[in-house]
Formats: structure tokens, sequence, C-alpha cells
């Protein structure tokens, strides 16, 4: 916080945004943990654990089709200063994903986004298992490093990556409608209008056998962006107040350094 002073106006308190633990989001986390009842019989302080993940897909050579696809995680508790050191081993490589291999040539181009989205959410339902969501829930009991024992609830607050990861993430079309930018700035998407068109467009799919791109299926999902597949973040963590696609947070690094802007700007000088 910081009380300036300008143009004659009387001081006035300013949030300074430099740290995720300064966030408006993690202060509300963290007033929400203090007053909440805990569990039953356990009095230990309550702590907010804010996870924030990123994922890149990369090639390991200049030649050659060697790839990989790490998710890394920080935790937002600790500084960004400490997380750009190195020697602080603050980084957590927490999984490789894995890609589909196309088995059949013949196999249209929209079964093959169907089955890389399908591949992609199944892989984080396997890291969102029962463990971490009780953990999500009930917490886990840590005896700290100074002698106390805490009860740590870890929390999702952001996931980084570039733009085809986020449709990934988010389940939509990529490059998606028209309106999709507004729907984006009031926050509007959710699982409460996402849930019914999916699963009536899996049925029928998968019981009345209709083609993925059938009219059927395009009448349900095609005016909100959406695609067929589940939505591991929304299935499993909605319940405890996770928004997904407020947690698709913008990274210099994938939108500018690396992204088409820079690209562009390269070509443009």
């Amino acid at each position: 916080m910081c009380s300036p002073s300008a143009g004659g106006l009387p001081p006035h308190e300013v949030n300074i945004q430099g740290e995720l633990y300064t966030l408006l989001a993690f202060i509300d986390a963290h007033h929400e943990f203090q007053q909440c009842p805990g569990e039953p019989g356990c009095d230990l302080p309550q702590v907010v654990v804010a996870l924030m993940f990123w994922s890149d897909a990369l090639h390991l050579a200049m030649f050659g089709n060697a790839k990989l696809w790490p998710v890394y995680m920080y935790f937002g508790n600790e500084s960004k200063y400490c997380h750009c050191k190195p020697s602080c081993n603050l980084a957590n490589h927490v999984a490789y994903f894995q890609k589909v291999r196309w088995p059949f040539v013949d196999d249209p181009p929209q079964h093959w986004t169907s089955h890389f989205h399908e591949l992609f959410q199944v892989q984080w339902k396997v890291l969102c298992d029962d463990k971490l969501l009780e953990a999500y829930e009930h917490g886990i009991v840590v005896l700290c490093c100074d002698g106390v024992k805490c009860r740590f609830y870890p929390q999702f607050f952001t996931y980084s990556m570039d733009y085809p990861e986020k449709v990934l993430v988010a389940t939509i079309h990529q490059l998606g409608m028209t309106h999709d930018r507004q729907q984006h700035s009031m926050l509007a998407w959710s699982n409460a209008s996402r849930s019914q068109p999916v699963s009536t467009a899996r049925c029928l799919i998968y019981e009345n056998n209709y083609g993925i791109d059938s009219a059927a299926v395009e009448a349900l999902l095609k005016s909100d962006s959406w695609v067929l597949n589940l939505n591991t973040f929304l299935d499993s963590l909605e319940a405890f107040g996770f928004n997904v696609f407020i947690a698709l947070v913008i990274d210099l690094l994938y939108e500018f350094e690396l992204g088409v802007w820079h690209t562009l700007l390269i070509h443009l000088l």
C-alpha cells in the first residue's frame, strides 16, 4: 500500500501490484480461509498455497522431430525475484504431457483436434486426482521449518501458456467466434453455460453415432465456441470456486517476446 498525494487531493491508499500474494484474489482467499470454521477438531493456522502453472510444448533441437511438453509449477507465496533465480530451485516439474500419435492416415482433421483436446484433458484428470481434490478441500498438515504446524490449502491461481494451449485448457475452438472477446472481458464463460450442450453433443456422438462435424452437434456448440470434450478444470475444481477462464493469465514471454507480435515486429523492422 502507498498513500500518494497529487493535484491537491488528500492522501489515499493505492494497491501496488507486484507479487501474486499482494493481489486482491489472494488476499480474499486468505480472509476466506481465516473466517471459515476449518476442519473439525483442528485449530492449526490455515494457509493458502497459491499454485502457478506454466506449460509449453517445445522442440529439443534445431533439426529433427524430438519434442517435449513439460508442465511446471511455482508457489505464488514466494517472491517473483526468487522465482527467477535458478539457485533457489523453486521451479517444480509436475508432468510431461504426451501428444496424440496418429494411427490412421485417413482420420479426418476434425477428429485429430478432438483427440488432441481429449488426451490433454485426460492427462490433467490424472493430475487432479482424488488426493489433490481432498487436499484442495481439506488441506494438508505440514510441520514447517520453524517448528510450527499449519494446515496448507493448495489453490490453483494462474495457468500461463501460449494461445494454442489456452484453447486446449479452455476447450474452445481456435480463433473462436466474433463475440468471444466480449465474453472474455465480461468473464461470462462458466460451466453452467457449457455443461448441458457439451453433454448433449457427446450423447449424440457416442450413443447415436452422429459425426463430430454434423449439423446437430454444430448447432449445440458452435454459437459459444465450445468443443465436445470434457474440461477437467471445470468438472473437478469449479465446485471449489475455481474459474479456469480467469486463471488463464497473459504472459509477456508467450504473448510478445516469443509470440506472433515479436515475429511481426521483426518483419516490420
